[in-house]
């Protein structure tokens, strides 16, 4: 008799934890990132939004500079209005592929595919904390 009143509080219990854990799949509902508003001036790229995405992807700019940077091999700053100024004409298609590059090496949770991640640095050490299931993956430094 004490045995089906222990597994009927189990089983209580159970169905308890069960009904407090999140859903499954909401990592999996897509955010939606918005592609660079890119302008060509003359010899220079800008991309307008700049400071907005990187702001939705909770990525400091210069981080994501940086990134650009290397990878287009340019000069480039940020301006007073966030705007990304780089030295040499790059098409929307040449940046959009370089920042989807950058969203899933240094955004996107390798676990759970959500882009609601921080990128933490401890000593010399980077790696992405997921927001959504709390795994930490290891990057390398850009």
């Amino acid at each position: 008799m004490r045995n089906k009143v222990e597994e009927e509080k189990y089983l209580l219990l159970l169905n308890r934890l069960y009904e407090n854990l999140p859903k499954r799949g909401g990592a999996k509902e897509t955010q939606e990132i918005p592609k660079f508003e890119v302008l060509l001036i003359g010899p220079t790229t800008i991309i307008r939004n700049f400071k907005d995405v990187c702001y939705m992807i909770r990525r400091e700019e210069k981080v994501c500079m940086k990134y650009l940077v290397r990878e287009l091999a340019v000069a480039g700053n940020i301006n007073e209005q966030g705007q990304l100024v780089l030295q040499g004409k790059f098409s929307e298609q040449v940046i959009s592929v370089l920042m989807d590059r950058f969203l899933k090496n240094y955004v996107q949770c390798s676990t759970c595919k959500s882009y609601d991640t921080l990128l933490m640095t401890e000593k010399k050490v980077w790696y992405i904390r997921c927001l959504a299931c709390g795994a930490q993956t290891p990057v390398r430094p850009i």
